[in-house]
């Protein structure tokens, strides 16, 4: 409920309407999660779970980084055009100073394939900040999952360019 509140509302919505979106009391929504911060910080493990269950489904793990990669590229994409909801409120979460940093690095323990992959990027000639080229990776996989869900028979189009226009960027 709270997932779908925020979707529509934004952050800013109150946990009294979360709890009449999933049928409760205010009181009862707050037997199980004591603050609103905890209840977001929760759904952000949450949605992050999920993220990860997608990319490390069918992890290619004995082949190139660049297979790997696409891997993470193209699961990533299609997560997202799948659960336009759920990618939607995981974008304001992560945005957002509402997640603790203990949650973000329990997020983090959840992709344990991909943070092996950015390790070997990272001991190899491609890049020695990992960190900037997660984020480059992050920005351009954003524009083709709107560019996907804008066009979706051209999803594939898209996830593909993408790819090629951020390895490229790496200089490979």
């Amino acid at each position: 409920a709270a997932l779908h509140i925020i979707a529509i509302q934004g952050l800013g919505a109150t946990t009294s309407l979360m709890a009449k979106e999933a049928g409760v009391s205010t009181g009862s929504l707050f037997t199980y999660f004591p603050d609103k911060l905890t209840l977001l910080n929760e759904l952000y493990l949450h949605i992050k779970s999920e993220v990860a269950g997608a990319l490390i489904e069918g992890f290619p793990v004995q082949l190139s980084i660049r297979e790997k990669t696409f891997h993470v590229w193209q699961s990533y994409i299609r997560w997202a055009c799948a659960s336009p909801e759920k990618h939607h409120t995981l974008q304001q979460l992560n945005a957002s100073r509402i997640i603790t940093e203990n949650t973000r690095q329990q997020s983090s323990a959840l992709f344990d394939a991909v943070n092996h992959m950015l390790i070997e990027i990272e001991k190899s000639d491609i890049s020695q900040n990992v960190a900037f080229v997660t984020a480059v990776m992050a920005s351009l996989a954003e524009a083709a999952v709107e560019f996907s869900m804008k066009e979706p028979e051209k999803s594939e189009t898209y996830i593909s360019d993408g790819f090629t226009m951020f390895w490229r960027g790496l200089g490979l």
